[in-house]
């Protein structure tokens, strides 16, 4: 499983947080789509990532989510 997440600059201003139902102390948007990361990377700025995690629930891995290219290596029948 895959878990997206996308977190707002430190001087991203508090109307933008707002509209995405953010506070200035949980700047973080969780269970987003890469293409909804990405959106935002680029009018925001901040940073984006996706967490790999295993069948019992364990992160095994952390990858940043980069605004060119694939964000996918991996082949998850590998590890699981």
């Amino acid at each position: 499983m895959r878990l997206n997440y996308y977190r707002f600059p430190d001087s991203a201003s508090p109307a933008v947080l707002k509209e995405h139902d953010c506070t200035p102390d949980d700047n973080v948007i969780g269970g987003c789509s890469v293409t909804f990361a990405k959106q935002m990377l680029k009018e925001h700025g901040g940073s984006a990532w996706t967490e790999h995690c295993d069948r019992d629930g364990g992160c095994f891995e952390v990858t940043e989510i980069n605004l060119k290219g694939n964000n996918s290596r991996f082949k998850y029948n590998h590890h699981l």
